[in-house]
């Protein structure tokens, strides 16, 4: 009993040193790295039309993730809707399938379609 909990101890202590030693170790191995530029994608002084263009590609954007996430938690409530009405003896398996499928080709189909149509608009 004793020299178990000495092992788990030890062992605990060796994962701390190798963690410890990592952490210490990392800053000179990252510094090496070059860092990237950046590209300058500011519209030039006084033009509204590219400011315009640049608020609705990321309005587009973030409307696209919108609906994807909505989408999701629709899917994912009619799957749990699905699970809860077999294990309530209520439907089959075959019903999750469905709304499983149905919820996963929602998802992708709305998101893909909405990505088609910003990038046209756009």
């Amino acid at each position: 009993m004793l020299s178990t909990l000495k092992q788990a101890i030890h062992n605990r202590y060796l994962a701390f040193c190798t963690c410890l030693a990592t952490i210490t170790m990392a800053p000179p191995a990252l510094a090496v790295v070059p860092t990237p530029v950046t590209p300058s994608t500011t519209p030039a002084a006084n033009d509204a039309i590219s400011w315009f263009e640049g608020v609705f590609e990321d309005a587009s954007e973030v409307g696209i993730l919108v609906v994807g996430v909505v989408l999701f938690i629709i899917g994912a409530i009619g799957m749990i809707w699905a699970v809860t009405q077999v294990l309530t003896n209520k439907g089959t398996v075959g019903d999750v399938a469905k709304i499983g499928l149905a919820s996963a080709a929602g998802i992708a189909f709305g998101t893909y379609l909405l990505t088609q149509a910003t990038t046209i608009i756009s």
